[in-house]
């Protein structure tokens, strides 16, 4: 819960830049981070960009050596309970707000979509980099990280929402969670 709230703070604070400094209407500021609902054809291109992705996390998730994978610095979303699994949609759900809400939206609004979804992705591989210093093993994993980026940020793109990516997002780590535990 605390990183939700850690993820869209950022959010939040561009919201009431929005809405305050530069008088946009709500509707307006809560479109520029991707707080719409989506339509159904996006909910539908989520679903056949999850199927590659999850193909994608499986296997690279089982090259990963058993002793990385239960390190306590790794986290991958298991499916211990259901708060567990509630955490991995919350925490899906913060990254996108981020990742694709925010940054995505601001630099694919300024750069266009080919720049800006590319330094968006590459924004979200920064922090996962550190997968590095537990193994090196792990460069699978960035490579991931990487085109799942790219991928969502193109949904966010296309749909104009974050919540087709929230969906997809959550997916993915729900069941490699799923197959690690």
């Amino acid at each position: 819960m605390l990183e939700l709230l850690l993820f869209c703070m950022p959010a939040v604070l561009y919201l009431l830049i929005c809405v305050r400094r530069w008088q946009l209407p709500l509707a307006e500021a809560l479109s520029r981070v991707g707080a719409t609902t989506g339509t159904g054809r996006d909910y539908g291109r989520a679903a056949l960009v999850a199927v590659p992705l999850l193909g994608a996390a499986v296997v690279v998730v089982r090259t990963v050596p058993a002793d990385v994978l239960s390190d306590p610095a790794v986290t991958i979303a298991t499916a211990a309970s259901g708060l567990a699994l509630i955490g991995a949609v919350l925490r899906a759900a913060g990254e996108e707000v981020f990742f694709r809400g925010l940054v995505g939206g601001v630099l694919m609004r300024r750069l266009g979509f080919g720049w800006g979804n590319l330094l968006q992705a590459v924004v979200f591989l920064l922090p996962h980099t550190v997968l590095l210093a537990l193994d090196g093993s792990l460069w699978p994993l960035l490579v991931l990280q990487f085109v799942t980026g790219w991928l969502l940020g193109w949904l966010r793109w296309t749909s104009g929402s974050i919540l087709p990516g929230v969906a997809v997002h959550a997916v993915v780590n729900i069941v490699v969670g799923l197959l690690v535990a």
